[in-house]
């Protein structure tokens, strides 16, 4: 705005057009003041009247914001049938704050969930733990006299995470407490039951997923085997368990042979006594160094854990004469067990954590033993997790005859659940506060972490899907928590993919087209499917193969009958 009208505005600029009128000219600086004052107490007064007269008068009406697209249920369902192969889908969609059923399909009927059961174990031990407690391994000993200690007990507290450098720093405090010879090295797991969870046995693999679970664990109850060179050919090669101890037993024909041959297996096996036999065939060349086969199950967790510590002492230079197993007597007064050394684990939010971001099952079965010792009384089980899991969510709607659960990890077909069930837990542990929101914080994150990392990282669906994902041979599912940020809708799902015949992830993706199409229904936050583009390295590479085909026959010698 220029000219007169914009310098109303200022003092210096109603005095300048002022000055343009010369019969405010000829006035006196005191007439032109008083005129001055005499404007603005005009308008003052128009202000005010306009301000009472918009206060008298009745309000304007509101104008609701446009609301989001709802989501599509028939689209839904169509991108669940749409799946390649054969399958039977199911799924179930809650609008958590209303509590309506915005999808349904196939959601009463029982199906095996895989690692989606790790919710229920999970939620479960959520009401029996703390978030901030930690676990404690202790180690307690009878009245130490002249450096000798009569009974050596290492009481296991169920820390899934107990790894050797821990284990090896309570060896070193008892080598700082005095102690140079235990006459009995006894392990006390009474926590837990010593008991293979449910389904366990369904595959017989020495696979580290499968490895056994007690309330004194080490290295998740597995070893780590690698294979070095033999001194000469026809020696055999050098077996190397990590960590080491007694209740490995190796089972080694391998010999060495000239050259780069690598036709070496490895596997191990249950053997007597619960000891783990770890057997290598076959043969390895004196060119390679080292073969590293891998991390393998043991056959009993206890039973390795109990004996590598009793090696970690021997390594301190403390005799240790024998290694049992007990619950430590508990004594008062004359008698009473001193304590020699403890380690604590991290916060049970942390472990948790690992546990569902990451899928593992030996973290999974610990929890629901825990729940089940907390909330049904030691010693922990599989049955009495199941019982907790019951109890807990007694008030959730769940039908439980309809629920089965074998085990905390979901390994094999030991469980069954439906995605009504499935989706009634994750309302129920919506409505239950701080704990839940930290439970649902242990839930890998679309697009950022956990198994979810390298999934949902599109604009409608990163950082605003918290959910637990499960796979076996035969099933694929996904379930948790869904916001919509464009209408504030959130949302508990379950979907599930049984007896699918064809690799997992192309039903990963109709899972995440299916939360595409619940939280963007309207398509506005989706960008179109960029056109497919072969990389130049993908050129580049096929361009070299052919002219490395054409050298090859270019270089062949000309045979006879054949014509260059």
């Amino acid at each position: 705005m220029r000219g007169p009208t914009r310098a109303l505005w200022s003092g210096r600029g109603l005095m300048q057009h002022n000055t343009q009128n010369s019969f405010f000219h000829r006035r006196s600086r005191s007439a032109q003041f008083s005129g001055t004052l005499a404007l603005i107490a005009q308008l003052t007064a128009l202000w005010l009247f306009a301000a009472s007269a918009l206060a008298a008068s009745p309000a304007a009406p509101t104008v609701k914001a446009k609301t989001a697209t709802p989501p599509n249920p028939a689209r839904l369902k169509a991108i669940l049938q749409g799946a390649p192969g054969t399958f039977v889908a199911y799924g179930t969609v809650l609008d958590l704050d209303t509590g309506a059923v915005v999808f349904d399909l196939n959601g009463s009927k029982g199906l095996t969930p895989a690692s989606v059961s790790k919710l229920y174990a999970t939620a479960a031990a959520a009401h029996g733990l703390s978030f901030s407690e930690r676990f404690t391994t202790r180690v307690v000993s009878t009245p130490v006299r002249a450096g000798k200690a009569k009974r050596l007990f290492i009481i296991g507290g169920g820390d899934p995470s107990l790894g050797k450098r821990a284990m090896g720093g309570l060896a070193d405090k008892v080598v700082k407490a005095g102690i140079k010879r235990v006459k009995r090295l006894v392990v006390d797991t009474t926590l837990f039951d010593n008991r293979l969870p449910r389904g366990f046995n369904e595959k017989h693999t020495d696979a580290s997923y499968r490895a056994p679970i007690d309330a004194l664990n080490l290295d998740r109850g597995t070893i780590v085997i690698s294979v070095e060179r033999g001194p000469a050919v026809g020696a055999k090669p050098v077996v190397v368990i990590s960590p080491p101890s007694a209740a490995i037993v190796v089972d080694n024909t391998a010999k060495m042979v000239a050259g780069k041959r690598r036709g070496l297996t490895v596997a191990t096996k249950d053997g007597p006594k619960r000891t783990t036999v770890v057997v290598v065939r076959g043969v390895m060349g004196m060119k390679r160094r080292r073969i590293v086969a891998g991390r393998r199950r043991v056959n009993n967790a206890a039973f390795h854990a109990g004996h590598a510590f009793a090696r970690m002492l021997r390594d301190r230079g403390v005799k240790v004469d024998s290694v049992g197993f007990g619950k430590r007597p508990k004594k008062n007064g004359k008698g009473a067990l001193q304590s020699i050394a403890s380690h604590r684990s991290k916060p049970v939010f942390d472990l948790m954590s690992f546990c569902n971001k990451f899928s593992h099952n030996g973290y999974a079965e610990t929890f629901f033993k825990l729940a089940g010792q907390r909330i049904k009384g030691a010693p922990g089980t599989c049955a009495k997790g199941e019982a907790a899991v019951r109890q807990v969510l007694s008030g959730a709607g769940i039908d439980w005859r309809t629920v089965r659960l074998g085990n905390g990890s979901g390994l094999y077909h030991a469980n069954r659940v439906t995605t009504q069930a499935t989706v009634r837990l994750l309302q129920a542990m919506a409505k239950t506060g701080k704990r839940g929101q930290l439970w649902r914080r242990t839930l890998a994150i679309g697009g950022v972490d956990g198994t979810l990392r390298r999934r949902l990282r599109g604009p409608a669906t990163r950082g605003k899907v918290y959910a637990k994902t499960g796979t076996l041979d035969d099933v694929t599912a996904l379930a948790g928590y869904a916001l919509n940020k464009a209408d504030g809708r959130r949302y508990a799902f379950a979907l599930f993919f049984n007896k699918v015949k064809r690799p997992a992830y192309l039903y990963r993706r109709v899972h995440d087209k299916f939360l595409v199409a619940l939280l963007d229904p309207s398509g506005k936050l989706t960008p179109p499917p960029a056109p497919k583009v072969r990389s130049k390295r993908k050129k580049r590479r096929k361009a070299q193969v052919k002219r490395k085909k054409r050298r090859k026959r270019a270089a062949r010698p000309v045979s006879k009958g054949r014509k260059r």
